[in-house]
């Protein structure tokens, strides 16, 4: 047995695995999501603490990985070749010996024996040196960052006088291309941006690692700094306030006409909100004398309004209300007047959306017609349509969809106005005074091409539903949206039924309507 052969085989596959080892750290490292290695390193993992030094300084492992695999690779190159053909050598000389003895064909025999030990070591370094550990480090980054973070550190400790030179002699050719200081950059390499996130939420929900809530319930939060006072709160039109000279009364009778946690109250016009009525507040003060109560104004036991202005993000607006324990802030426009208000639930809403307690009645916002109509309440946010009808309806200088109307026509809209849009048609069906209360909506797509079947409990009932062809998939996203405002339309007319039998007219001195 020749055992120096031998040893050069054994050499090989040690090169090869020793290059699989630093391909693998390097990927593993790069991949390991930081967020996990902060918290493994938080409950006291020594490995993780490893991995984060090497987070935090990314030269260290970059340098021990790039010298180990050029250095494996030379080896494996140089020693490979060499063994392989000294192995298969003979046989191609055998083999060429058949058609004479020449030297030009032991040339011949020689040549084609180091192309196909080329073709081998490449082959086995391409795969067993390359291409399984990038895959398998890719899948398993965190366990095996943890697994090879020591070894690494240990390397670089024992390098670290070649790496000096080296990361010198690097960083002097990028000094000379015009690169400077890139080293103190490292940092923002692992850093993740807003919008970075939310591609990652969105990928997560598609292959079933979380939640469609939990996503929605996260976006809700990135989206608070996008959004201001004005795209969330109640506008001026819906404001439910209270005269100064309203008394205890007064309030209470408000109170079991609509219910709400506080009304604000004006002086003159909604213009001049003075204070806020707590119904808590209000109702403490019952329980001490209830007949001398009543007949007190409600200044006596109003609060302090607190202003904000419409351009205030929500993010912002969240934390002023925890702090300041606030739960309704009154949204003043650009020239000091009341725009509306806006509670603590409104923002909350932003993040896990729209609810209603047991005595809110539902408000039917969407109703669906046929295949392609739908009437919409002009009050409903553009955002708000996107999602449930899978229409992507333009924005602009507006938010609900009554300042749509009004942005495309550039005048006071009248009934029978029609807005066209990419793909759809608007046309206002009903006004108060000048304001957009309702609103059909006409999808063109589902109209003409007949391919997009949404649901329709006329078909359902007849049982005369279309069948869905392959070419019709694309109508499923469509369905799933409008399924919702169905349910919402349902729901609305049950709820909206029993409010009226349970609710008493209102009284006219008892509220004003901005």
């Amino acid at each position: 047995m020749d055992w120096v052969l031998l040893g050069k085989l054994v050499a090989i596959v040690l090169l090869v695995v020793g290059n699989a080892f630093f391909v693998g750290s390097e990927i593993a490292l790069t991949s390991a999501r930081r967020s996990r290695i902060k918290q493994l390193a938080g409950m006291g993992n020594k490995s993780a603490k490893i991995v984060q030094l090497l987070h935090n300084e990314p030269e260290r492992f970059y340098s021990v990985t790039q010298i180990g695999i050029t250095l494996v690779s030379l080896a494996l190159g140089a020693i490979g070749m060499i063994t392989i053909a000294q192995i298969i050598d003979p046989g191609f000389e055998k083999f060429f010996s058949h058609f004479g003895q020449s030297e030009e064909l032991t040339r011949w025999a020689h040549t084609l024996s180091y192309a196909v030990a080329f073709l081998f070591i490449s082959f086995l370094h391409v795969v067993g040196g390359e291409l399984a550990p990038k895959v398998l480090a890719f899948h398993k980054a965190e366990p095996m960052s943890l697994s090879v973070a020591w070894t690494i550190n240990a390397l670089h400790t024992i390098l670290k006088p070649l790496i000096w030179v080296m990361n010198r002699a690097s960083n002097g050719l990028l000094w000379l291309f015009g690169q400077r200081d890139l080293t103190a950059q490292g940092e923002g390499h692992f850093s993740m941006t807003g919008d970075e996130i939310r591609t990652i939420l969105s990928a997560s929900e598609q292959e079933g690692v979380m939640d469609p809530q939990l996503t929605m319930m996260l976006r809700g939060v990135f989206d608070l700094d996008e959004h201001t006072a004005r795209d969330a709160m109640v506008p001026r039109t819906e404001l439910l306030a209270l005269p100064i000279t309203a008394t205890v009364k007064s309030a209470l009778k408000l109170f079991k006409d609509v219910r709400r946690a506080r009304y604000p109250v004006f002086d003159g016009s909604p213009d001049n909100i003075v204070g806020v009525v707590a119904m808590k507040e209000l109702l403490n003060h019952l329980g001490k004398d209830d007949q001398s109560v009543v007949e007190k104004p409600v200044t006596e036991i109003m609060l302090p309004p607190y202003f904000v202005p419409d351009t205030m993000q929500l993010s912002r607006l969240l934390k002023d209300f925890t702090s300041n324990r606030r739960q309704l802030a009154i949204v003043l426009d650009e020239y000091g007047g009341t725009a509306g208000l806006i509670t603590l639930e409104d923002i909350l809403e932003e993040i896990v959306g729209e609810y209603e307690d047991e005595f809110s009645p539902r408000h039917r916002h969407i109703k669906k017609e046929d295949r392609s109509h739908f009437i919409i309440n002009g009050g409903v946010r553009v955002t708000e349509l996107e999602p449930k009808l899978n229409f992507p309806f333009p924005t602009g200088d507006y938010v609900t969809l009554g300042g749509l109307v009004y942005n495309r026509l550039g005048r006071i809209p009248e009934i029978g106005d029609v807005v066209d849009l990419e793909g759809g048609r608007l046309e206002v069906l009903e006004m108060d005074n000048h304001r957009v209360t309702s609103v059909m909506f006409q999808d063109l797509g589902a109209a003409e091409g007949g391919e997009i079947h949404l649901p329709d409990d006329e078909l359902n009932r007849n049982g005369s539903a279309p069948d869905q062809s392959a070419g019709e998939k694309q109508a499923d996203m469509k369905q799933a949206g409008v399924k919702e405002a169905e349910a919402d339309q349902a729901e609305a007319e049950q709820a909206e039924a029993e409010h009226a039998e349970a609710k008493p007219a209102p009284e006219k001195d008892t509220v004003a309507t901005a």
